[in-house]
């Protein structure tokens, strides 16, 4: 569980990376807190993407796209796959990768999960020009 002095840290943190209406922490004083963030693509698209920040800082939080994405394809990106990225879905939301195992250590900040999520949102708009992997775009992660 986050500390407040982290979550203060994490809230500075992002204020340098996101405007402060783009970003939102929500039930922090649950069992299921979560950080909301609108992701804009260089196309102009606009993504909300969920933090699940149950057991941040000490485990990669799990993210998703606040929707069921599609591959180029008309396929549902519900599934766990290596080409594409994904991890799986819940809450009816794909859930991407954006850090692996290996890593990711407690002292990463969600400023840095945002910019590795912004990038596969720039690698899944390319995946839906080309209809390439996403692995094709971003390479393996550890």
């Amino acid at each position: 569980m986050m500390t407040a002095s982290r979550f203060h840290a994490e809230v500075d943190a992002l204020q340098l990376s996101l405007p402060p209406n783009m970003f939102k922490f929500c039930d922090m004083d649950s069992d299921l807190p979560y950080l909301k963030m609108v992701a804009i693509t260089n196309s102009k698209n606009m993504y909300t993407l969920r933090v699940d920040l149950d057991q941040f800082p000490e485990s990669i939080p799990k993210v998703f796209v606040t929707k069921m994405l599609k591959s180029k394809f008309g396929d549902d990106l519900d599934h766990p796959s290596h080409e594409m990225h994904t991890l799986g879905s819940e809450h009816g939301y794909t859930r991407i990768c954006h850090y692996g195992n290996t890593s990711w250590k407690p002292d990463v900040a969600l400023n840095k999960v945002y910019l590795k999520c912004r990038v596969w949102l720039e690698a899944y708009e390319a995946h839906l020009q080309t209809g390439d992997d996403i692995c094709d775009y971003l390479g393996t992660q550890d």
